[in-house]
């Protein structure tokens, strides 16, 4: 069976939001001929923990400049063509051949080869085993049983169990194609941003906490037409990514020209931004909604009932225009909605505080004299964890004021900062850990990703046994068909919500902004800058 497009019935429309003009993944339409030439330059918020996708790279907008994958995902989520320029799937997703294009070379002169392929996706698998990947590359590979070279153009990839939504999370950068060089560098070395792709930019410098620099690449000739405005070379001569923590720095330097885009835009600065001639751009990310987990080895965590109570009692549609705007979307269900496969739960999660306080009356919390529920002498005041200044989950002032909602219905949430070392020791033994519940969110293009975030397995869970949220997810760990796959997915998210095993508290929303002279840029579904298109009229 060919499929040189996508799985038809597993497509979702992918939501990506022009903060100025409607829906749209440009800031504006180009005013006459692109321009060639000329170096713009990037105030992000934060240094990636790794430049490498595959280990740590998550909400760095640099590797689609790169490195580049063997699919692409269109503006309707369509999966297209990139470096593979066919694939056949049998074995019921067992295994995917995949014809690659024969004119990409990498920035070191090698051709890319099946040879390669077969290296890099080896490699992924090795540094999974050693905890160096992220778990979106986990979850992708997670029954990865080799790969064979068909001839110089031509991979088969194998797996144990039916992989059916591969083809999606080969399109996303944490799978990309690097040469071989790359695929045999030590992490250290791909962390440090050594990395050979074969993208239509090259890094020329990386200065931890400080900067990240991209050139053109010469000759750069294969850019795929479903995703691309144009062919042949990028129009920038340079990409200058430049750290800068401060949000206020970021909107000040765009607005005096200092610089030509800038990410994680606060919603206070929005309309300012609009009105100074910037445009403003929203992408949403398809992934698990940030929210809160809970440990299953704390007696607060464990109880399924106060859960519940929470999930009811969080109003979502305060904390997005209390806290955001009207372009931030309220959360409909387990994953954003521009995940494929997303099940809509808005039901589930419609704010019900009278439906949370008789949850927590039949299980025996009753109010105390200062409203908060009380049990057998006990209080009920949970302990939730949250990384202090990350932009993973959810933000310390979504927190802040579910800790006022859930006070009207007697839960005296106590918030705890935490740095990322402390958070990393807990997840090292969870049942020793001194928190009941945690703020956090999963990353992937695919549905797949459920998989392992939710598995015992996952660190987060350290290893607790829940026999039946392991059947949801071999239900769809297994599925051999679309129609299978649809059923369990839908199956799982709403096991996942009804059990309260995580409770959404908003979209995952990236918000760029960029100068008014900037055309051609776009995000990508993922919620990520593509500049290959970008150039700047000045």
């Amino acid at each position: 069976m060919m499929r040189t497009r996508t799985l038809s019935a597993l497509v979702a429309t992918a939501v990506l939001a022009a903060g100025c003009a409607g829906s749209s993944t440009e800031t504006a339409a180009p005013q006459g001929d692109p321009v060639r030439g000329g170096t713009l330059r990037y105030a992000v918020a934060s240094y990636p923990e790794c430049i490498d996708a595959a280990v740590r790279a998550r909400l760095f907008s640099g590797p689609q400049q790169f490195v580049e994958t063997l699919t692409d995902q269109d503006a309707d989520g369509d999966i297209v063509p990139r470096l593979a320029r066919s694939w056949e799937i049998t074995d019921g997703g067992r295994t995917y051949t995949f014809e690659l294009r024969d004119d990409v070379t990498f920035s070191d002169g090698s051709p890319l080869t099946a040879e390669v392929v077969r290296a890099n996706l080896d490699a992924l698998v090795t540094l999974a085993a050693d905890g160096n990947a992220d778990t979106p590359v986990n979850s992708a590979l997670n029954s990865y049983a080799g790969s064979d070279v068909l001839d110089d153009h031509t991979v088969r990839v194998r797996f144990d169990l039916p992989e059916l939504g591969f083809l999606r999370n080969a399109s996303d950068p944490y799978l990309g194609i690097y040469a071989a060089s790359t695929a045999a560098a030590s992490y250290e070395d791909r962390c440090a941003g050594k990395l050979v792709g074969s993208g239509p930019f090259v890094i020329t410098e990386a200065v931890r906490n400080q900067r990240i620099v991209l050139e053109r690449r010469d000759g750069y000739n294969w850019a795929p037409e479903a995703v691309s405005e144009h062919q042949g070379e990028a129009y920038l001569d340079r990409i200058e990514f430049q750290v800068v923590p401060e949000s206020g720095v970021r909107v000040g330097g765009l607005q005096s020209g200092q610089f030509d885009v800038i990410d994680e835009v606060p919603a206070t600065d929005q309309e300012a931004l609009k009105a100074s001639g910037a445009q403003v751009v929203f992408g949403t990310i398809p992934n698990l909604n940030p929210g809160v987990y809970h440990n299953p080895y704390s007696q607060f965590g464990a109880d399924v009932v106060l859960r519940r109570a929470i999930l009811k009692g969080i109003d979502r549609e305060e904390i997005r225009d209390t806290l955001y705007s009207p372009d931030y979307p309220v959360p409909t269900g387990l994953v954003a909605a521009s995940t494929p496969l997303a099940a809509d739960q808005s039901e589930e999660l419609a704010y019900d505080p009278e439906a949370a306080k008789e949850l927590l009356e039949a299980d025996g919390w009753v109010p105390g004299p200062d409203g908060v529920r009380v049990r057998d002498g006990a209080r009920l005041a949970p302990k939730l964890n949250y990384v202090a200044g990350s932009t993973r989950g959810a933000s310390q002032q979504d927190l802040e004021l579910i800790q006022q909602q859930l006070k009207q219905v007697g839960i005296d949430v106590r918030l705890v900062p935490t740095t990322a070392a402390e958070e990393s020791a807990n997840l090292k033994n969870v049942a020793e850990a001194d928190y009941d519940f945690a703020s956090g969110a999963g990353l992937s293009k695919d549905i797949d990703f459920l998989i392992g975030l939710f598995r015992a397995t996952n660190r987060r869970l350290g290893g607790f046994p829940d026999p039946e949220l392991e059947n949801q997810i071999d239900a769809l760990d297994f599925a051999e068909n679309d129609e299978q796959r649809l059923a369990a997915a839908d199956a799982l998210q709403r096991y996942l919500i009804a059990e309260a095993d995580w409770i959404p508290v908003r979209e995952a929303t990236r918000v760029f902004a960029t100068a008014a002279d900037v055309h051609g840029y776009r995000i990508d579904p993922y919620g990520e800058s593509v500049f290959y298109d970008t150039w700047i009229a000045r």
